[in-house]
């Protein structure tokens, strides 16, 4: 059996998220999610999540081809998670880059990115919807 794992915050799930599991499963028999608690702690340039790291893992072990979600606040401790599996994967915006066990023997499957979704656009369109109904004065629940 092939072990797959990929790493990320996964705030806010859009279809870009369920299609890229889908996606990673097809490679491997037992896929497992890294959940970083909160990746704004070692880097400050990334957003802090707005769902807890119980909400999300609930809601990624609810998703039929996630087999397992390992939470963890260091690159440190991800980094040992990795020594534990076959298949790393990683979007192809990381091929050029560095990333976490770049440095260990683990397969990479390059999985690409073809269409618009974003938690950060989604965060910042749910902003902007309670903005504009506040600032017209709208009573919403």
């Amino acid at each position: 059996p092939k072990k797959g794992i990929i790493a990320g915050a996964f705030d806010v799930i859009h279809p870009g998220y369920i299609r890229m599991f889908k996606e990673a499963k097809d490679y491997c028999n037992h896929f497992t999610i890294a959940l970083h608690e909160d990746p704004s702690i070692e880097r400050e340039y990334k957003l802090k999540p707005v769902q807890t790291v119980e909400e999300r893992k609930e809601i990624l072990l609810a998703i039929e081809y996630v087999d397992d979600v390992l939470v963890y606040q260091t690159e440190k401790t991800f980094h040992e998670y990795l020594k534990n599996y076959d298949i790393r994967f990683l979007g192809t915006d990381y091929r050029d880059g560095s990333y976490t066990g770049k440095d260990l023997s683990i397969d990479i499957i390059w999985l690409t990115r073809n269409h618009d979704y974003s938690s950060t656009k989604l965060k910042r369109d749910i902003f902007y919807s309670v903005e504009d109904a506040e600032l017209s004065g709208l009573k919403y629940d």
